[in-house]
């Protein structure tokens, strides 16, 4: 659970712009929604997940990729066994009660693995977001809204890894005491975790006693907001708009064509070499924080001039 939790890397990638990172997964996530041919989703996996493991990311990057292969067998299975439609069969089951006789179809399996493969996507961009993005950073983003929004939605954030934390201290803490905390049945599992609970629930009361307190003692809201750090925009970050602003406009570009559509009922649809192009070049272009952090960490010229 670890791997919720931001921490600054000795990476190009951790020292972007909070809105460079933040456009970066933006370009993912809506690229990811756009897209319905299953090459496109696959560039676009390839890309972030070549951006991943340069930042040497895979240790964070893997719970990620279990859950979501985990759900792409599942989506892959359930729509094979359900969604029975397309003409190429391959399998005709036994018919059953209200679902009539199951069909397992060549598009049907595709069909799930293209949406398996997008939220590949998915989970990666938010895996970068996680790890990638100082949350402080986007917290100075919204500061424009108002103080008090920035401040609920920095609470908010900043809960979810205490808690977690938290947790895993309280547990450690109560092995350490003898305390017996799993049990065989289901039962004495639920039993086991009423008291970690409640000292779960008296350690948020009182970190909440103690932030209010904290923010007291500063003058929170006594005067005019003060910023002490200003995130400067680096030459990294102009180079990573522009790949940004190209794949983008390329990307809506391969929709508006056909190209990044792809048709899987009622028969798989042909591919067409040409249209796989702007795929390729996505893909290239949108992995280009690899090949900068590579740079900022093995070339000191290129390190001091990004």
């Amino acid at each position: 659970m670890q791997a919720i939790v931001y921490r600054e890397r000795d990476n190009l990638l951790s020292r972007l712009h909070p809105l460079t990172g933040l456009l970066y997964v933006a370009t993912l996530v809506i690229l990811a929604l756009l897209f319905s041919h299953p090459l496109y989703q696959l560039a676009l996996f390839l890309a972030v997940g070549g951006v991943l493991l340069a930042a040497g990311g895979w240790q964070v990057w893997r719970p990620y990729l279990y859950f979501s292969l985990t759900m792409l067998v599942f989506i892959v299975g359930f729509n094979g066994v359900l969604g029975g439609w397309g003409e190429t069969i391959l399998f005709v089951g036994p018919a059953l009660p209200i679902l009539g006789r199951l069909r397992l179809t060549l598009e049907a399996l595709l069909y799930g693995a293209g949406m398996g493969l997008r939220l590949l996507v998915l989970t990666s961009a938010f895996c970068f977001y996680t790890h990638m993005v100082d949350p402080e950073g986007v917290m100075r983003l919204l500061s424009p809204l108002g103080s008090r929004f920035v401040l609920v939605i920095t609470m908010a954030t900043r809960f979810l890894p205490l808690l977690v934390q938290e947790f895993y201290r309280i547990m450690a803490v109560q092995r350490c005491r003898g305390v017996k905390v799993a049990g065989t049945s289901l039962k004495e599992k639920v039993g086991s975790m009423v008291p970690v609970l409640n000292i779960l629930l008296l350690a948020a009361l009182e970190r909440s006693l103690k932030v209010a307190e904290s923010m007291q003692a500063r003058g929170y809201g006594s005067g005019p907001r003060l910023v002490y750090v200003t995130d400067l925009w680096r030459p990294r970050d102009y180079l990573m708009l522009a790949a940004l602003a190209l794949s983008f406009l390329l990307g809506v570009v391969a929709v508006a064509a056909g190209w990044a559509r792809y048709t899987y009922y009622p028969r798989l649809e042909g591919l067409q070499t040409g249209s796989l192009v702007p795929a390729l070049i996505i893909m290239l272009v949108l992995a280009l924080p690899a090949v900068l952090n590579w740079g900022w960490l093995h070339w000191t010229w290129l390190k001091s001039r990004i």
